[in-house]
């Protein structure tokens, strides 16, 4: 009988030290998903944007949002970059928001609140757009180890002047460049019916040529392309 009990104390020692280890582990597994801890530099408005819960939060006035403010729009921060799902979830579903900046960790994001994208009155982009005048080939590449290859393309020349060249890329995704009267890159789009938007795109030209990057993507369009010729 001694025996016994003995056996059952060990027993029930061992579980004992089981339970313990294993509610060890899962608190430390459950401390490693740490919520996102916003800077003092933020004055961060409610408890989730667009729902409560969510990651990104509205911003108000501070000294690191100060030169982001606009009163026809709001100002949302997302932790991480502008490539995190969070930020990619608003910058790709709300047609009026664009990443306006970056500072301490949190991606700055400006959604007009007007009924149209911050800065739209600037754009030359008709409300129709019209139909393609020229189409062509033109050097074309992305990042991330891809080739460069050649992408087809089409132009829409509108009568104000401006010019829309969408490019197609040979898995089936497009990319809409806005040029304004003065032949510089105003904006660019998915799709030559969204709006034009700034965008991380940078321009240079090199003997007629305009060299233009977005993000990871690099195009060589030729000044002849957008003036017809």
């Amino acid at each position: 009988m001694r025996r016994a009990s003995r056996t059952f104390a060990s027993v029930l020692c061992a579980a004992m030290a089981f339970a313990a280890a294993s509610g060890s582990t899962s608190a430390q597994t459950t401390g490693t998903h740490k919520p996102f801890e916003w800077p003092a530099s933020f004055v961060v408005l409610g408890d989730g944007y667009p729902h409560s819960g969510d990651t990104c939060r509205r911003l108000g006035e501070s000294t690191a949002t100060a030169n982001y403010l606009d009163h026809m729009a709001m100002l949302v921060g997302c932790p991480g970059s502008s490539d995190s799902a969070a930020a990619r979830a608003i910058l790709e579903h709300h047609r009026y928001a664009r990443a306006v900046g970056h500072a301490d960790g949190v991606t700055l994001i400006s959604i007009s609140t007007e009924g149209a994208p911050i800065d739209s009155q600037k754009s030359v982009k008709p409300e129709k757009p019209s139909p393609i005048s020229a189409t062509g080939t033109l050097p074309c590449e992305r990042g991330n180890g891809q080739t460069r290859t050649m992408c087809k393309f089409g132009v829409e020349h509108h009568g104000d002047r401006s010019t829309t060249v969408v490019v197609y890329w040979p898995d089936g995704a497009t990319r809409a460049i806005f040029f304004g009267v003065s032949g510089r890159v105003i904006g660019t789009a998915a799709s030559a019916s969204d709006q034009p938007m700034p965008g991380n795109t940078l321009t240079r030209k090199n003997a007629g040529i305009n060299l233009i990057s977005i993000g990871n993507e690099r195009y060589e369009i030729e000044d002849s392309v957008l003036s017809g010729g």
